[in-house]
């Protein structure tokens, strides 16, 4: 975090939130705790919020369904709408 606070104020700062690797679904409390950290350090308005790497497959890698992607980033969403309360 410490190389990422000498960036200029105007950065945006992307914040991996969940494993696309992992079928199973995030809790919405650990996103929450996970956003909740970098808004602290660096403000709401700096961040992008998005899974750790995307959802690619990769031949050796089969990762994340369509429907399993979309599933986590609602968990995404609701956990903003949450620290939004």
């Amino acid at each position: 975090m410490d190389v990422l606070r000498q960036l200029p104020d105007d950065a945006r700062i992307g914040v991996g939130l969940i494993n696309q690797k992992h079928p199973r679904l995030d809790a919405l409390d650990e996103v929450s705790m996970r956003i909740e950290r970098p808004i602290a350090l660096f403000g709401a308005a700096r961040l992008t919020l998005h899974p750790d790497c995307g959802f690619a497959t990769f031949a050796d890698n089969p990762i994340c369904s369509s429907a399993g992607a979309e599933e986590k980033l609602q968990i995404i969403a609701q956990a903003v709408e949450c620290i939004g309360d």
